[in-house]
């Protein structure tokens, strides 16, 4: 529990703990790497961290932009319930282009953003938004999660490499990634870093159908998922399940998102700041969170897909 809250709390910390992982995961010595990278880097996370707050700005650790709802895979227990959705679309590119051009416009500073889905990889503007981010001097690093099923195109490709962007590649069953080492040959190919996950095991936040026993607050104090900062749909939320939540029960969300496309620059620094001092949001209510306690499962089990048209 302190471990999230100073992560949180001090948000170069998160960053540094983001690009230490991806950068760690790369090497065969991984836990010497990540120990003296985080002694060399630590001084430096909290001298930001003294500027950030003298300074006023507004920043965030660790970023997830969700572009997509569609993917390759049907995967139950999907963390961004995705099988859940009746409708599997990507997001416009007029909207999403406009989205992240406000967004750098109204903060400071944004340690690590990453795309996903759904399968990222899937969405036809995807180098577009890989460029604007990459060359943005507001965006610290730059990745991507896929899961080993696509083969990105030779735009995408060179997107990722222009942008210095690492590829997390998700770890399952091969029978469900027969592409990934043709996956892994072009991106070293090109240049382009990448890790393949461990996969181990996913959590169970469970279906939100109905409020769960315990404290709410307490679920959200020790839960990773506060962690990182997701975006979908025009809309900025404190947590993964808080975009599920509002989706499965519209009339019990409270105040628990920023929508991008009805504030100025101004008014959302302001609703960013009270947004980040919340102890709970609605969705706690009904989710079993990410948690040391919180039920694991397997990685990417397979539902059976609805009768086409169902989800489309």
């Amino acid at each position: 529990m302190l471990q999230i809250y100073i992560l949180r709390a001090v948000p170069p910390f998160l960053g540094l703990v983001s690009r230490i992982s991806l950068s760690a995961n790369k090497s065969t010595k991984i836990w010497l790497k990540t120990l003296f990278q985080a002694a060399l880097l630590a001084p430096r996370a909290l001298l930001q961290h003294l500027s950030n707050i003298t300074k006023k700005r507004v920043v965030i650790a660790r970023m997830s932009v969700g572009i997509t709802l569609r993917c390759t895979l049907f995967c139950d227990k999907c963390a961004a319930h995705v099988p859940d959705y009746p409708n599997h679309a990507h997001m416009p590119r007029e909207d999403l282009l406009a989205d992240m051009r406000f967004l750098l416009s109204s903060i400071d500073y944004i340690y690590d953003m990453n795309l996903s889905g759904g399968e990222a990889l899937l969405h036809p503007n995807l180098d577009e938004v890989i460029r604007l981010l990459g060359e943005s001097d507001k965006v610290g690093d730059v990745n991507i999660t896929t899961n080993g099923t696509v083969i990105p195109s030779e735009q995408v490709l060179s997107a990722l490499l222009a942008a210095n962007a690492t590829v997390k590649i998700s770890r399952y069953d091969p029978a469900l990634q027969p592409n990934v080492e043709q996956l892994k040959a072009i991106l070293k190919e090109h240049g382009i870093p990448y890790i393949h996950e461990l996969g181990t095991f996913w959590y169970d936040s469970g279906d939100f159908s109905q409020p769960l026993e315990g404290s709410a607050k307490r679920r959200f104090r020790i839960c990773t998922n506060q962690l990182c900062v997701p975006y979908w749909d025009g809309k900025i939320h404190l947590c993964a399940g808080s975009i599920y939540f509002q989706h499965k029960h519209p009339e019990k969300s409270a105040r628990d998102d920023i929508d991008l496309r009805t504030v100025s620059p101004e008014e959302f620094r302001a609703q960013f700041r009270a947004l980040r001092k919340k102890s709970v949001v609605s969705a706690c209510e009904y989710c079993a969170g990410f948690t040391y306690n919180s039920h694991k499962v397997p990685p990417a089990e397979q539902r059976a897909r609805p009768v086409k048209g169902e989800s489309e």
